[in-house]
């Protein structure tokens, strides 16, 4: 069969990952690199991904709703910490976080063992959605700042408050930002980042694993082929 073939049969990632995989050099056969999804192996080949057998790789991709308050570091046994949060399973892989959102703030964040991924999505430099709540109906001025592309803002008359959003690329400004407006209530919440948004049954403190689509949209190259 052929090598495009293989991975997916070998669970190494969704069809634009596997591509991924090989127009990046990350795939051997034999300890000869591979890079079209057409070249054939066989049962005696050694195929390996990053160094690493395929039988022994399967990356996960995680998507977390952060409380506020935890740090992105994810050692199982860091307090207050994403790490605290996995199960026995999970606590097993070497995860990464993107370090983006910071302790104060809650919502979105992509965690993975495949820094690659994790380095594609960077690539990215996605836009943030950000909101906040404010109690009372009076919509306030956010500070100038070129980083923040959009801001909307919705009254709830009945409950006597304001929903802020800002789009911006510049997280912890609009994080800061957002903070400091009169009749703050409650955290900033990221509830989305570039093209993935924030499940709605995904509770806060929890976490699953990203879909096939969700994968790609998130660490798609189209964004950075498309500006050179």
């Amino acid at each position: 069969m052929n090598i495009e073939r293989y991975l997916t049969e070998h669970r190494q990632g969704t069809p634009g990952q596997i591509f991924r995989l090989l127009r990046q050099g990350r795939v051997t056969v034999n300890d000869l690199v591979v890079d079209s999804p057409r070249e054939n192996v066989t049962a005696t080949d050694q195929v390996r991904v990053d160094g690493l057998a395929v039988t022994g790789r399967q990356p996960q991709y995680l998507v977390f709703n952060k409380p506020v308050g935890f740090v992105l570091n994810l050692e199982p046994t860091s307090q207050r910490s994403l790490g605290s949060l996995l199960n026995a399973l999970d606590q097993q892989r070497p995860l990464k976080a993107l370090a983006d959102l910071p302790k104060e703030a809650v919502g979105v964040v992509v965690a993975s063992d495949d820094e690659h991924f994790l380095a594609d999505v960077t690539a990215q430099n996605w836009d943030s959605t950000l909101q906040v709540s404010l109690s009372g109906t009076t919509v306030p001025t956010l500070t100038t700042n070129t980083a923040f592309k959009q801001v909307t803002s919705s009254v709830d008359q009945v409950h006597q408050s304001v929903t802020l959003t800002l789009v911006t690329s510049d997280v912890p400004a609009g994080i800061a930002a957002l903070s400091a407006l009169p009749a703050v209530n409650g955290p900033v919440n990221r509830t989305a980042l570039g093209p993935l948004t924030l499940p709605v049954d995904l509770p806060v403190g929890t976490y699953r694993g990203l879909f096939a689509t969700e994968i790609d949209a998130v660490s798609s190259l189209e964004k950075v082929t498309t500006q050179n």
